[in-house]
């Protein structure tokens, strides 16, 4: 009984494989996201503690204002709060967007961001209209 085979004859004039044929192109590979330097994060948290700053004077310039148009010093103080809160998240969601985008622009790190900021930013807004 004679076997018949379906598959094609072997080719003996092929070129050798060798590991430059078998590697992809570098442009094709996707490591995914880039990871962040120690440099840009001391940048980051250099700009956020700058700004943490700047928005603490702002929060008490706010209180003062808010005492002197006649709110509860108590008041005015929670509303000044919650207004530094919201304003330091959202810079915080900015300069970890500014630092590696790829990476920091996910749920994991945007949600409670934005969670807190919200609710700090809807507290103010509540607390902003209380009078004496």
């Amino acid at each position: 009984m004679a076997q018949t085979s379906s598959l094609p004859a072997p080719v003996e004039n092929q070129a050798p494989v060798t590991a430059n044929t078998l590697s992809a192109p570098a442009s094709m590979l996707d490591l995914g996201p880039k990871k962040v330097d120690s440099r840009d994060a001391m940048i980051g948290v250099a700009v956020l503690v700058v700004l943490a700053l700047v928005f603490f004077v702002i929060k008490n310039a706010y209180a003062n204002w808010r005492v002197r148009e006649r709110v509860a010093p108590s008041r005015a103080n929670a509303s000044g709060w919650f207004l530094f809160l919201g304003l330091l998240m959202v810079s915080a969601m900015a300069v970890l967007a500014v630092i590696n985008s790829g990476q920091f622009l996910t749920p994991l790190y945007l949600g409670p961001l934005m969670g807190v900021g919200a609710l700090s930013l809807v507290a103010w807004l509540m607390t902003f209209s209380a009078k004496r």
